[in-house]
């Protein structure tokens, strides 16, 4: 049985965090000759100092098998808006049968509603596009992102 939690940024977390971070990196990182795996802890740690991060956690008897992370903040354009932009979304890839990814995002909706976001917005790669589990739950598309890498 998968639970889930929200858990604070700590090193023990980071621990944890590596192994799964280095196959979601492998599985959805375009460009990976320029676009290396390096997170910065101390930025995101000093974020979460601010209570600017938000981290869901789905743990198989206490196993790290996936996570989400949230900026949550004021939005620049709409100062009165408190917007939880998904910085990751990952899930082991042996739990994404079942219902376990719809179980992970539908707790990140409870937990920003009780933290008051006005506003949840996902990054979603089309790699592993998941926009239809969105749309069934009420999300629809906003923007695109383009890119493009300029330095060799």
């Amino acid at each position: 049985m998968v639970d889930l939690y929200v858990e604070p940024l700590s090193d023990k977390l980071i621990g944890e965090v590596q192994p799964l971070i280095e196959l979601h990196y492998e599985e959805l990182t375009l460009h990976k000759q320029v676009v290396k795996l390096d997170p910065d802890w101390n930025r995101y740690k000093s974020l979460a100092d601010q209570n600017m991060i938000t981290i869901i956690t789905a743990r198989d008897k206490g196993i790290l098998i996936g996570y989400s992370l949230f900026f949550v903040n004021s939005h620049i354009h709409y100062k009165n808006n408190i917007m939880a932009n998904n910085d990751v979304l990952y899930l082991h890839p042996d739990y994404r049968q079942g219902r376990t990814g719809l179980k992970l995002i539908r707790k990140c909706e409870q937990v920003l509603q009780e933290q008051r976001v006005d506003k949840i917005i996902w990054h979603v790669k089309y790699a592993k596009d998941f926009r239809q589990i969105l749309y069934r739950l009420g999300y629809e598309d906003e923007d695109a992102l383009v890119g493009k890498i300029i330095r060799k």
